[in-house]
């Protein structure tokens, strides 16, 4: 068995990694970078050249993990795609969206064909899904009649049908975690860990670099969030928060309603729009499918305002509200930017981050900053003063390094491939694992550097 990084390698972004037994080739998710373009945004398909590509296995829908799919099915129009019903649906929605996006951002870009959406209509009708644990093969057509290789989807617990993925093949089983959460959410539940051991653990490494004081469990966040909300609402003001469309939206939306059930913060209109309420209609007709925290919690039937149908910015203003507008990292030309605009010049309301911020986007600018100071959301902006409260809060959907420590002790492996985190997560991560477990064999994954499991 043979690892090979394609992207995903020493960052968090595109990713993308090739798995070949026995003359099969199989890709474990086919994601975009959000935050580069053209070429450098995706996974390097160049280095499947020569090789076998039967199968592509899609851990969740996010678009750093899914996004790049109708590029290497263009490349290799045979592939077979197989993931979770639920990331079938999803990726239905936010392939569509990203079409949109990419044809405006790759007009003028010889180097890259944007897919259309019959491209992307034709791609979900040929995806297979299998349930979470349902054991199915992947034999490509240079398997020569040996074993198949086995594999299986285990619940994540990061988003709607989030998924690790389990390979097995000649004796050795390799445990992909993807973006992997053991602790509950609002809405999700952790994951499901296979039995163990296993002989190799690929392994997320988001939080490594975090002290996870710093992430407090989901329900002492909201905890703070409904006092620190509620003191914007005492003095007439509203809050926005910025929330990616998949998985944060539903999350916080579900947390800001349990927050009102309980008397925890006062019942104000709640302003939604566009493909978060979209996606919150998979949440609604999966719960009862997948495991989660309380399926009796209908999204959609939670009272709701869109955005779309506010005419004038003032509105937002006039008493006190709650706004969930994507995107999560303040992305310009999105939603949420341009809220956040307006919002800075509101003496009363606040923003509230929800999660994390790349250093490369106007959302690391907006929390770094605090009342009183001027901001540049981007280069080619004026300075802006910030009048509002700026918030962050941690609501994270990865797991701890901690966490992420256990799995590595439940599970047992002799070697680890470390990928999904920066140089600090990553180095962090190594070094934990070599102090609990000195004999283990621990891999830093590089793009294009080859890795032979067994």
């Amino acid at each position: 068995m043979k690892f090979l990084p394609l992207g995903g390698a020493g960052d968090i972004g595109a990713s993308c990694y090739y798995v070949e037994a026995a003359s099969t080739g199989i890709v474990l998710d086919c994601g975009m970078h959000p935050r580069k373009t053209g070429i450098d945004a995706m996974p390097r398909f160049d280095l499947l050249a020569e090789r076998p590509v039967d199968a592509a296995l899609v851990t969740h829908a996010h678009q750093d993990h899914l996004d790049a799919l109708p590029f290497l099915v263009q490349a290799a129009p045979h592939v077979r795609i197989v993931t979770t019903p639920q990331t079938r649906a999803l990726a239905e929605l936010t392939l569509h969206n990203a079409a949109g996006i990419l044809r405006e951002q790759y007009a003028d870009d010889p180097t890259i064909t944007p897919y259309s959406h019959q491209e992307i209509d034709l791609l979900v009708q040929s995806m297979e899904w299998r349930a979470y644990t349902e054991r199915f093969d992947i034999a490509g057509y240079r398997h020569q009649g040996r074993e198949p290789v086995k594999a299986s989807f285990h619940d994540a617990g990061h988003i709607l049908g989030s998924s690790s993925v389990l390979l097995q093949h000649d004796g050795h089983t390799v445990f992909f975690t993807g973006d992997i959460n053991l602790s509950s959410q609002q809405l999700l539940v952790g994951c499901t860990l296979p039995e163990g051991p296993v002989d190799t653990v690929v392994l997320e490494c988001t939080h490594g670099a975090t002290n996870s004081v710093t992430l407090p469990p989901w329900g002492v966040e909201a905890k703070r969030l409904a006092k620190e909300a509620n003191a914007v609402f005492g003095r007439a003001g509203s809050v926005l928060i910025p929330v990616f469309a998949l998985g944060k939206m539903q999350e916080m939306l579900a947390t800001v309603f349990a927050l009102m059930r309980k008397g925890s913060l006062p019942e104000v209109p709640v302003y939604t729009a566009g493909l978060g309420k979209k996606i919150c209609m998979v949440y609604d007709k999966n719960r009862f499918v997948v495991p989660v925290a309380n399926p009796d919690i209908e999204l959609l039937e939670l009272p709701q305002r869109n955005i779309f149908d506010v005419q004038r910015p003032e509105d937002y203003f006039r008493s006190p509200c709650i706004v969930l507008a994507a995107s999560g990292m303040v992305v310009e030309r999105t939603t949420s930017f341009g809220l956040t605009r307006r919002w800075l010049q509101q003496k009363g309301s606040a923003i509230f981050t929800v999660g994390y911020m790349d250093p490369n986007t106007p959302g690391y600018r907006l929390v770094s900053a605090r009342r009183g100071m001027s901001i540049c959301l981007t280069d080619t902006l004026p300075p802006q003063s910030v009048e509002c409260d700026i918030i962050p809060f941690r609501f994270s959907a990865h797991s701890r390094r901690e966490e992420l420590l256990s799995i590595v002790d439940r599970l047992s492996p002799s070697r680890v491939v470390l990928v999904h985190g920066d140089e600090p997560a990553i180095h962090w991560m190594g070094r934990a694992i070599l102090e609990r477990h000195p004999a283990m064999k621990v891999h830093t994954a590089e793009v294009g550097k080859e890795i032979h499991l067994s």
